[in-house]
């Protein structure tokens, strides 16, 4: 699986999940700043860093396809 059919694959279908992490203010306010600047929100931003995650890992997902 190449990473553009991974990326639809992690991103597709309608988004019914939540995941809750503990931050602290100091760590929301950064991410906010970040979002801030790249003019998105900070949902998106997580979204985003997550997904660079799992492209840098696709070899986890290549051997369940098997």
């Amino acid at each position: 699986m190449d990473e553009s059919q991974l990326r639809k694959k992690v991103l597709a279908g309608k988004k019914t999940e939540r995941v809750v992490f503990a931050a602290s203010e100091e760590m929301k306010a950064s991410l906010e700043t970040v979002a801030e600047e790249k003019c998105m929100s900070l949902s998106a931003l997580m979204t985003s860093l997550a997904m660079e995650e799992i492209l840098a890992n696709k070899e986890l997902f290549e051997e369940v396809k098997r």
